[in-house]
């Protein structure tokens, strides 16, 4: 996610948070290599700003909205709420409280949810959140059904999908999403700690450091998912065959592109660069022995065949954590149309990225801000939105009189 306090838990959560807004290791400083894409910071024509929504959120973490509702919009907090805020009416009602039942240190919490695919049937949704049992860290991805006339709790579950021990408090990954194929992509972190010391992120024997695709089961009973058979590692030796690619740092947020499907991947980086991937069937992105498009400082020896390079990274100078975005879509702003959408948390900039075939053409800065842009959303018009994990604000791209 946004924090960057490698796991140390005997830390308070305030002191985390300055340690993530420093954007330096605890245990280790590098200096920063020369950039292959230093963003530019020349800024568009006729830039869109941005206009508030909603307020009163409580360290937001994503946002959603309702199948087919641009007027629903559904907000995640970090210590466990999710919130319906109806966009026309300025109402709010809380459709689930967590609150005391997650972990909610440092990158912990309730940090992702998706529809069913098939919601206007089965009423189904799924949350990312992290629990603790018999003093392990897990993260869980839980099914529940949508009901509009109670707050659902953890008990409430219809079952767990999928459970992972976490190490660390921090890397624990977040976005869940389903993609244009109905499948469920989830992204998990590398467990945390600093330079990966479990070497989890080449690691093909587990879920960190992955972008994993499943199934999940449609019948309540038997195994709660199923791995779809044209997954790439299946049957390959040594291979969990739930990855769909790997080599991942943190990738705290990452979407599919409404109009083309392809999924960019917003990968945190630790000291020297932010990157963004565009997501290939099967492809290692480099973590821990690379870092944006140069060697980890610990493996100066990054040639290992068959490592894809990001599309895009970005140094210091420009930020410390970044925050993925959306491709637009909407009809608000046709300058943007085509454009990766995506912020960084610590400096609040964002920015655009145009790409063709996997190259990018083009990325500028569009504007700064003054806050901690924790996620970026999207309504079914493809209009988007982004949080502010500070002041708990909810903003909208407009047009820029």
């Amino acid at each position: 996610m946004f924090f960057q306090n490698f796991g140390i838990k005997v830390l308070s959560f305030a002191i985390l948070s300055l340690v993530a807004l420093s954007g330096v290791s605890l245990f280790s400083k590098t200096k920063t290599a020369p950039s292959k894409n230093i963003s530019k910071q020349s800024k568009l024509p006729s830039v869109p700003w941005y206009s508030p929504v909603a307020g009163g959120f409580q360290e937001p973490t994503d946002i959603q909205f309702f199948p087919g509702d641009s007027n629903r919009m559904i907000v995640l907090e970090k210590r466990g709420k999710v919130v319906e805020f109806d966009v026309a009416k300025k109402q709010r009602m809380i459709r689930a409280d967590f609150t005391g039942q997650i972990e909610t240190l440092s990158e912990e919490g309730l940090l992702g949810l998706a529809f069913s695919p098939d919601f206007a049937n089965d009423s189904k949704f799924f949350v990312h959140v992290v629990v603790k049992e018999n003093g392990k860290d897990y993260s869980k991805i839980l099914e529940f059904e949508w009901m509009q006339d109670s707050i659902l709790r953890i008990e409430n579950a219809k079952r767990t999908i999928l459970k992972v021990e976490q190490p660390y408090s921090n890397h624990n990954g977040g976005q869940i999403a389903f993609g244009p194929d109905q499948k469920l992509y989830i992204g998990f972190g590398d467990g945390g700690g600093a330079n990966d010391p479990y070497k989890n992120g080449q690691n093909s024997g587990t879920f960190l450091g992955k972008l994993l695709r499943i199934t999940p089961n449609v019948k309540t009973s038997g195994a709660p998912y199923k791995v779809p058979e044209d997954n790439p590692f299946v049957n390959k030796p040594g291979f969990l065959p739930e990855i769909w690619a790997y080599g991942l740092r943190n990738p705290w947020r990452f979407s599919f592109d409404s109009a083309t499907g392809e999924l960019y991947l917003a990968d945190v980086g630790q000291n020297s660069f932010e990157e963004i991937d565009l997501i290939r069937k099967g492809g290692n992105f480099g973590w821990n022995l690379k870092e944006g498009f140069h060697c980890f400082q610990f493996n100066p020896n990054c040639s290992l065949p068959g490592i894809a390079d990001p599309i895009h990274e970005y140094p210091r100078p420009d930020g410390h954590s970044i925050t993925g975005g959306y491709v637009y879509r909407g009809k608000e702003l046709p300058q943007l149309v085509g454009s990766y959408v995506y912020g960084d948390f610590v400096t609040g900039r964002i920015w655009v990225l145009r790409q063709k075939d996997g190259k990018k053409i083009s990325n500028a800065l569009l504007f700064r801000t003054s806050v901690q842009i924790s996620t970026f959303g999207q309504d079914p018009n493809g209009e988007v939105y982004f949080a502010d994990f500070s002041s708990g604000n909810i903003l909208r791209f407009i047009k820029k009189n």
